[in-house]
């Protein structure tokens, strides 16, 4: 495999990533951001419900260089407006991200760092991992007494009522997942 030398590889295609790519390119470093997932956004796109909404109002959405500049700041924004807003920020500022790219590991070296990838190896000076605190569900130890008969889904599974069976529904947990409203 071949072996680059880059300034900066970015771990990760969030918004961690993809604002810390923003940054060094307004600086002029050479960065590259691999993100494991097929798309920018992986955690946006693929783990919220279909009627997902900010609980935040627009005017507060504020990546680096790309404040909201719609026509409803009071608004919150659907799940297919957050991901456009992270698929044309990346278009905007013509962000490096090279999608569908494995990390298996960081290895100090003696010039800075070795960032072994699936789509070969970089030589970096500098490192910064932007794989996200919350993409690991958190489930209670005493789900597992829980009968194998009674559905748990956790919130990064669920999709719309129809992936409910028919009855009663008890949600544990608070914030946006919790208070969840279903649009049926």
């Amino acid at each position: 495999m071949t072996t680059r030398q880059i300034d900066t590889v970015i771990v990760g295609g969030g918004q961690a990533g993809l604002a810390m790519s923003y940054y060094l390119k307004q600086k002029g470093r050479e960065h590259v951001v691999l993100e494991r997932a097929p798309t920018v956004a992986n955690a946006w796109r693929n783990e919220r419900w279909d009627s997902f909404t900010l609980v935040t109002p627009n005017f507060q959405v504020r990546m680096p260089g790309a404040e909201y500049q719609g026509n409803d700041p009071n608004g919150f924004m659907s799940l297919a407006q957050v991901v456009k807003y992270f698929d044309d920020y990346v278009k905007r500022f013509g962000l490096p991200v090279h999608c569908g790219v494995e990390v298996y590991s960081v290895e100090k070296t003696r010039e800075g760092y070795l960032v072994r990838t699936t789509e070969g190896n970089y030589d970096a000076e500098n490192v910064v991992i932007a794989t996200g605190l919350y993409q690991s569900p958190k489930i209670p130890k005493f789900s597992e007494a829980i009968p194998a008969g009674i559905l748990q889904i956790h919130s990064m599974k669920y999709r719309n009522p129809s992936s409910l069976p028919a009855g009663a529904v008890l949600v544990v947990g608070t914030g946006q997942s919790g208070a969840h409203r279903s649009s049926c």
